[in-house]
């Protein structure tokens, strides 16, 4: 137990002689179980017909945590709350027998308790349940923040995080909203034929993207493996096995950064279909968006950090040669003269870049001076091949690949594309990757010859997508930070 405050531990000995007094009564406590119960808010929307002071017959049972108490003489008040709300019980001292007025002044905020009564409507129009019978089913041996006044420290709120859904609303909420949206997500895939899989988490090679990965060492083997940094390599495996829809909700881990977007462990969804391409894959994932915002009955106009956004649908798609073009009013293309386009930049904006080919430079100047501007959804669209490893190139455009990433609000929320099939190809671009990591580039991709093996089998023509889950549901309930979104963010040790 950590240790305590001279007022935290008078807290905690009163309390604890409360649960003894609780345990040495004659009435029943600590049952094991608390069955046959209704919900708060049922029974509030059940009864609102009630006249204000009308008292009923109706006999009905709750359970859930004191989030407060009041007393005024004969009378005691408290508010229940389970998960669906909050109701008030009222107790009578004159109604009630003797023992278990006692058994109940032994009550403290923050005990979970089940209750039996009648249901009533105060004088000033509450619904409530006038208690007939209580049993408390665990005691909370600190003090209960009634309200989360003073902790405005969000490390503080997060260590305490089973603290803040109880008594921050919105921090409940936005959890609530989290999984709501996962599921959602689901049942769309689902309806879609897709079928849900699960890929290694510890991987021989961290693949599928361009990041640093977090290493351990599989002692059994005594080889070093890695925490995932993207499912993508096996879910191709089975589209080359057979299986032509296939979709993971799950973690991954990037050993990078910590900012407001960025945490080292996040969730996202990863699907590829058989038989289709970048168009399909963003017909997709515009469905999918419709389906959720519909289904959370969320406006098309979303409003995100003082920003708003329009949301409704079909969203934009857009080269990120013409976004680069229109932004510096050049006229770049896949083939332009390299050095002739980096003076240009130089004499006409003062811009000053090494870039190596001209898919490199635009990428660069797309991610420095444009990404942070698209509010509005937007599919850019034409990714240089020189960023995009996995993505196939263009038949019309040398150099170009068909991918595309959503963007809205200034962040990235999915990145998809027509999936390379050609073995020769993916090995040459795979070899480039690991010259670069040799080199010292951490972030670079590994060589991974045991996927070459897989795509020499016949990969059929594939559409894939990574859809940030997180960043989504940020820009859903209006949260700035990542860590308010995920229920337990990792967090430095206190000491």
């Amino acid at each position: 137990m950590t240790e305590l405050s001279k007022s935290e531990g008078e807290i905690y000995s009163l309390r604890k002689e409360k649960e003894a007094a609780v345990r040495n009564s004659i009435l029943p406590s600590f049952p094991t179980y608390y069955e046959n119960t209704t919900n708060a808010s049922e029974i509030i929307s059940l009864h609102t017909n009630l006249e204000d002071g009308e008292k009923t017959e109706i006999s009905t049972s709750v359970r859930g945590r004191i989030v407060n108490i009041r007393s005024f003489g004969k009378l005691i008040f408290m508010d229940l709350k389970d998960f669906s709300g909050k109701i008030q019980l009222v107790i009578s001292k004159e109604e009630l027998p003797e023992e278990l007025i006692k058994y109940v002044e032994n009550y403290d905020v923050g005990d979970i308790i089940g209750v039996s009564g009648t249901i009533m409507k105060t004088k000033k129009g509450e619904i409530s349940i006038k208690v007939t019978e209580s049993v408390l089913l665990s005691k909370s041996l600190r003090n209960f923040p009634e309200k989360w006044h003073g902790l405005k420290d969000k490390e503080t709120r997060f260590r305490q995080r089973y603290l803040d859904f109880l008594v921050n609303e919105e921090a409940n909420k936005t959890i609530q909203t989290r999984f709501q949206v996962i599921k959602l997500i689901r049942e769309f895939m689902d309806s879609k034929q897709f079928l849900e899989v699960e890929t290694p988490t510890l991987q021989p090679k961290a693949g599928g993207a361009i990041a640093r990965p977090f290493t351990t060492h599989h002692n059994a083997m005594s080889i070093d493996m890695f925490l995932r940094i993207a499912p993508e390599l096996y879910l191709k495996r089975l589209i080359i096995g057979g299986f032509e829809r296939v979709y993971e909700i799950g973690k991954v881990f990037r050993n990078e950064g910590v900012d407001m977007t960025h945490s080292p462990e996040f969730t996202m969804m990863e699907s590829y279909q058989a038989y289709t391409n970048v168009d399909g894959v963003m017909d997709m994932v515009e469905e999918m968006c419709r389906y959720v915002l519909s289904k959370l009955n969320i406006d098309s106009e979303l409003e995100y950090i003082a920003t708003k956004a329009d949301f409704s649908f079909p969203w934009k798609r857009i080269s990120m040669f013409e976004l680069v073009n229109n932004k510096f009013n050049l006229n770049i293309d896949f083939d332009s003269d390299l050095n002739s386009t980096l003076q240009t930049l130089e004499d006409k904006h003062g811009l000053k870049y090494n870039s190596e080919s001209i898919g490199s430079l635009v990428f660069e100047l797309f991610e420095n001076h444009i990404e942070k501007d698209i509010v509005n959804p937007t599919f850019v669209t034409e990714y240089p091949k020189e960023v995009s490893p996995f993505a196939r190139e263009s038949k019309e455009k040398k150099g170009i690949t068909e991918r595309f990433e959503l963007f809205a609000f200034g962040s990235e929320l999915a990145n998809g594309f027509s999936e390379l099939i050609d073995p020769e190809d993916q090995e040459d671009r795979l070899k480039k990757q690991a010259i670069k990591k040799n080199a010292g580039d951490e972030e670079a991709h590994v060589e991974d010859k045991d996927y070459i093996d897989a795509l020499e089998y016949g990969l059929p023509p594939t559409g894939g997508l990574g859809f940030g889950i997180d960043r989504f549901i940020m820009m859903l309930t209006n949260n700035e930070s990542i860590r308010e979104v995920i229920a337990f963010p990792h967090l430095k040790p206190e000491n």
